[in-house]
């Protein structure tokens, strides 16, 4: 039996997904996808460094924040989004955006201090302290926040304090 010697394009996966997925109901998350991918060339570096896409839901696409002036700020700049997105997209996927804040950026040097030495590590005693302040709380949510302000601040101490030291 001899191969047909035609040129086919390679067609990409989510060329041959999406029609097996819309079928199923599931096509949401390759949109979902495609949105996020769009979202820093839709708001530029400085909002989407204080912004992350949450979430896709009918035509809301949630975002989270880093602050409440932030969601204030895009509130009002929500219409030119999500025309941006919608015509970065080629179709009129987002009908609305709504702002949350939650968004905690990691720094740009995660594991190293500003001399590019690595992160001082925290002391057991620290450890404790955190787990002791933290461990009666109820709700996970908040207790994970607040393990990750505390051993954000004895870090940024323990840091301060080297360099004093010197």
């Amino acid at each position: 039996m001899r191969r047909r010697s035609s040129q086919r394009r390679l067609q990409s996966i989510g060329e041959i997904l999406l029609p097996a997925l819309k079928k199923r109901g599931l096509a949401a998350r390759p949109e979902k996808s495609a949105l996020l991918k769009l979202w820093p060339k839709a708001v530029g570096k400085q909002i989407a460094a204080q912004t992350k896409p949450d979430g896709w839901r009918e035509g809301t696409l949630f975002v989270k924040t880093t602050s409440s002036v932030w969601v204030q700020q895009l509130h009002f700049m929500k219409e030119d989004i999500r025309q941006k997105i919608n015509d970065l997209s080629g179709k009129q996927t987002v009908k609305e955006i709504m702002f949350t804040v939650g968004y905690n950026p990691a720094p740009e040097n995660a594991g190293q201090s500003a001399t590019g030495a690595p992160k001082i590590v925290l002391r057991e005693r620290d450890k404790k302290m955190i787990a002791e302040c933290t461990g009666a709380l109820a709700d996970q949510e908040l207790a994970e926040i607040v393990k990750r302000v505390m051993k954000m601040e004895i870090s940024r101490r323990r840091v301060r304090e080297a360099k004093q030291g010197h």
